[in-house]
């Protein structure tokens, strides 16, 4: 990969990193604590260098990317690596920037910044096979065993959200951005639920969205004010430098979680709490910054600390 599409691709990742099924979605909530009960790696150790994805399996063992050291990496319950696997390199279960993790009943998915396909690997590590991707992957979602979510850029078609079959096959495709309005202005996380809806948070824009299975959009919402991210001049592109949101997490209450970016009141600590209908219910801020949010089966929240060297795992009280 090289040209204008790598510089593209790596100035996202540099932006971003700077950074189960839900309910009814009518719960009501109005203040949200964390206990802290487990972290992994820690400043004086050599666990974790810059973590950038987390999967945790049925059995509750916690899988993480390490882009520093090229690695994936199982843990166990009390946070004690078990496994790793992968180098540096571009052959089966190699990596040059991995990014993106996420886990089936049986499989871990994970993506490489500037490869278009998805790794399967078993959950004791062996790679079993990619997944091919007409186009690079912004973001990644498992569906099930055979089965994965993708989100799709490139300069030809603005954003889509792909379902893949194992092969690699388009099952179905939702065309959630009808127009360019710059480059990566397209740029999204999302989560499915368990009905198939996804629900969308940009990168660059203050838009928070709800999608039907068939491609409908069922809401859009603004947690910013409207709020613009600022752009700079990379090479001859002009691209956004700051993020309205970086990520989106559904829990076990039918509450949408969208990590606020570096126009929230705390950059990048920012936690708005909406119901499944867009309403915002309530907000927090995590210890530290992080640049993703994961639910596992057991609706514990786990985010990053110490510029990626820690992950922190954290059970949410609700009031």
């Amino acid at each position: 990969m090289n040209g204008p599409r790598w510089m593209i691709w790596t100035a996202l990742l540099a932006i971003s990193l700077g950074a189960a099924p839900p309910g009814s979605g009518k719960d009501a909530v109005s203040r949200i604590t964390l206990k802290e009960v487990l972290s992994i790696g820690a400043l004086d150790d050599e666990t974790l260098f810059q973590w950038t994805g987390v999967a945790v399996d049925p059995d509750g063992f916690i899988y993480v990317l390490d882009a520093m050291d090229y690695t994936l990496k199982k843990f166990d319950l009390r946070g004690a690596l078990v496994k790793k696997t992968g180098r540096r390199g571009q052959g089966p279960g190699e990596f040059m920037i991995p990014r993106l993790l996420d886990a089936s009943p049986n499989f871990l998915f994970a993506t490489d910044q500037n490869v278009a396909g998805v790794y399967v690997f078993d959950r004791e590590l062996n790679f079993k096979k990619k997944i091919p991707c007409p186009t690079l992957i912004a973001h990644l979602k498992a569906l099930g065993d055979d089965q994965v979510a993708v989100a799709v850029m490139s300069f030809q078609e603005p954003g889509r959200i792909l379902v893949l079959n194992g092969e690699g096959k388009v099952l179905s495709e939702i065309a959630y951005f009808d127009k360019d309005a710059g480059v990566l202005m397209d740029s999204i996380s999302f989560i499915p639920d368990a009905e198939g809806r996804f629900y969308l948070a940009y990168l660059f824009q203050d838009r928070i969205e709800k999608w039907s299975p068939d491609g409908k959009r069922l809401w859009s919402r603004n947690l910013l004010g409207g709020k613009k991210a600022e752009t700079k001049k990379i090479s001859s592109f002009t691209l956004p430098g700051e993020t309205c949101f970086k990520d989106i997490a559904l829990d076990g209450r039918g509450h949408v979680f969208v990590l606020g970016g570096h126009l929230s009141k705390a950059p990048s600590r920012t936690v708005f709490v909406l119901n499944t209908e867009g309403e915002l219910l309530t907000t927090f801020t995590l210890p530290d910054t992080s640049h993703c949010l994961y639910f596992d089966r057991d609706h514990s929240l786990y985010a990053r600390a110490n510029d990626g060297i820690t992950l922190k795992k954290y059970r949410i009280l609700y009031e």
